[in-house]
């Protein structure tokens, strides 16, 4: 079928340079004086695979665009997969004639960075959509198509439905790209099967090591204490998880233990004894401990940002890069140059300290987004971003990474532990960034949404965190439904099952949810389903159910 839908050679391509442009349609190469372009592909069991190689004739070459495109017919009723920009981006199946929003203009200076808007060439009209590193096109009583790229590292590639022109779209995110040397601008599988077969093909297709870290259970600061936290929370929270039926993995302390976003090894007077001791203290308790790090920002206070003002990365116009506002860090803050030899040296060192010194076997790593903002004449985002997680990841040592806030696909291989939706709420949405139309925002609606639509990662190319669940009845505006349905799905579709609650506090309905994680934890997930923009079936091994995420609340049902 695969092949009488998107049928191999339907393909064209086009290569935009500087002063000429190259097209493939119904040939497979073309000679031109800037260079040799070449389409190849291959056939696989479940489809065929695609890869555009540009072999430049001069010693450097810019690149203006690059795409390959293909005729497209679809129904309103089929389903097509967004992926987000990065972990938080909301994620989810829509329908072809839909359309990403452009976030409001009011609020661009504030987190306009924070995922794609600021990307000139995506369109976002009605019957546009766009997809990074993946996507899937689900149509009724037809098996799912996956698109799936196996080259992130040279250059991301945007999946771009468009309904509207009847074609796909898929261009390499290489604008402005200087190169010298032959390169893959392109490389894709086209897949058709079950969810099992064509998400097992792509994981076998890119190589990645054997997964080191096991689905786990564990703790962290952020969603009770936020950046008021203190040595006696860290210890009154550790103390409550003591002789439960279902011991921690991992106990994570989050922001708020730093003088200031940037000074990792300024730490408050709110913890006397240090980091190692706290580390030290949980580690005594049998759990291992952990430690929140944002690599590649700092906050306009930190002291780092006054002794190297060098080391901030600068925006198209040379100006320092606000990479965006965050009220809990005194305001602004600025991304980092992580190719800086100087940054490099001195983050080298902060791992050496947080790893080795002080002995923390968890680094939850936020806000990677800001590496790749804006790319470079010699770096694309993405090599930007691979760069980057390769030295996260040598620094680290034998400590396992959780990725947070970061482009999904630079982290294959490298990321024991992944952020695969938006932090969830207090409340069910967050209005007035929904309004904004913000799809990295703070709400539960849009972390589950992504769950639901990511969830085939698991286990595949890293251990899915989906975020946490909370089950408590103070400091908390979700109703008992909510809760239940966050820790339900969580247990279901995640491998990190974190929660920032206070055990202690604990009665007849936490302990029924507990017992039904026990249950349910590490049952095998079958599919996930979209039915309608709001009702999802989830189908497992043990039994079915329907999630409904409506725009004022949601809860689950069994089937």
């Amino acid at each position: 079928m695969i092949q009488k839908k998107l049928p191999p050679a339907a393909w064209t391509a086009r290569l935009e340079l500087e002063g000429e442009h190259l097209s493939l349609a119904g040939q497979r190469q073309q000679v031109a004086a800037s260079g040799m372009l070449t389409l190849v592909q291959e056939d696989h069991p479940l489809g065929y695979r695609i890869r555009l190689v540009f072999n430049p004739a001069e010693e450097t070459t810019q690149i203006k665009s690059c795409y390959l495109e293909i005729p497209w017919k679809s129904d309103e009723t089929d389903w097509l997969l967004s992926n987000g920009f990065q972990s938080w981006t909301e994620s989810h199946w829509r329908h072809p004639q839909d359309h990403l929003p452009q976030l409001r203009r009011i609020a661009q200076p504030l987190m306009g960075y924070y995922g794609d808007y600021h990307i000139p060439w995506l369109v976002r009209k009605k019957g546009h959509l766009h997809s990074w590193s993946w996507t899937e096109w689900r149509s009724n009583d037809a098996a799912p198509v996956l698109l799936a790229s196996l080259n992130e590292t040279t250059a991301f590639t945007c999946f771009q439905w468009k309904q509207a022109q009847n074609c796909l779209q898929v261009e390499s995110d290489c604008r402005g790209w200087e190169i010298a040397e032959p390169v893959v601008l392109l490389d894709f599988l086209v897949l058709e099967g079950s969810i099992k077969e064509i998400y097992d093909a792509w994981a076998a297709a890119l190589e990645l090591p054997t997964l080191r870290a096991q689905p786990a259970r564990g703790w962290t600061s952020w969603y009770q204490h936020y950046t008021n936290i203190s040595e006696q929370v860290i210890t009154d929270n550790l103390q409550a998880f003591q002789g439960r039926e279902q011991p921690l993995d991992y106990f994570q302390i989050d922001d708020g233990y730093q003088t200031a976003v940037g000074d990792w090894l300024s730490i408050k007077d709110s913890f006397p004894r240090g980091m190692k001791a706290m580390a030290d203290d949980i580690r005594a308790t049998g759990a291992v401990p952990g430690l929140w790090l944002a690599p590649a920002v700092a906050d306009k206070r930190s002291q780092l940002l006054k002794d190297h003002p060098e080391w901030i990365a600068k925006d198209a116009k040379g100006r320092p890069l606000k990479a965006g506002y965050n009220p809990m860090w005194g305001g602004w803050f600025y991304a980092l140059d992580t190719q800086h030899p100087g940054w490099q040296a001195h983050f080298k060192e902060v791992f050496r300290t947080v790893v080795q010194d002080w002995a923390y076997g968890l680094i939850k790593l936020d806000f990677l987004y800001a590496a790749c903002i804006f790319p470079t004449p010699e770096k694309t985002r993405a090599q930007l971003m691979h760069e980057l997680l390769v030295n996260l990841r040598q620094w680290a040592g034998e400590a396992h990474l959780l990725g947070c806030g970061t482009p999904l696909a630079s982290g294959f291989g490298l990321f024991d532990y992944c952020r695969i939706g938006a932090d969830i709420h207090l409340q069910w949405e967050h209005r007035l960034l929904c309004w904004f139309r913000h799809r990295e925002r703070v709400s539960t609606l849009a972390a589950l949404r992504s769950v639901l639509g990511r969830w085939p990662l698991a286990g595949r190319m890293w251990r899915n965190d989906p975020d946490v669940y909370l089950l408590r009845e103070d400091n908390l505006q979700l109703k008992p439904q909510e809760k239940s349905l966050v820790h339900r799905l969580n247990t279901l579709l995640g491998e990190l099952l974190f929660t920032s609650d206070n055990a202690a506090s604990y009665g007849a309905f936490q302990h029924q949810e507990e017992t039904w994680q026990a249950q349910w934890w590490g049952t095998e997930i079958v599919g996930v389903e979209p039915l309608s923009s709001t009702e999802f079936l989830v189908q497992t091994a043990k039994g079915d159910f329907r999630i409904y995420l409506e725009r004022e609340t949601g809860w689950m049902s069994v089937i």
